[in-house]
């Protein structure tokens, strides 16, 4: 873990954020507090509240209309997403 102060990371952004691939980077701030900073991966998700409050409400409409598979009662979840894979 590498501890460095706000003033430390501007002067050397490319450093830390190389540093960050490997390694936890924190970034400390007197007067904003602690940050930790993280790569974003192919397998995170980054999503605005906009948007996530779009994908839910299409959610429940498709749900409200019937357009939802439920899970068989006993069903393992692998069993449920193999038969989604093949209906």
């Amino acid at each position: 873990m590498v501890i460095v102060s706000s003033r430390e990371f501007r002067a050397n952004q490319k450093k830390y954020l190389s540093l960050a691939l490997s390694n936890d980077v924190i970034i400390k701030s007197r007067s904003h507090g602690s940050y930790r900073l993280v790569p974003i991966t192919e397998e995170d998700s980054v999503i605005d509240n906009a948007t996530l409050q779009a994908k839910i409400a299409r959610g429940i409409a498709e749900f409200e209309q019937g357009k939802a598979t439920a899970i068989s009662e006993g069903e393992s979840m692998e069993g449920f997403l193999n038969r989604m894979i093949n209906d």
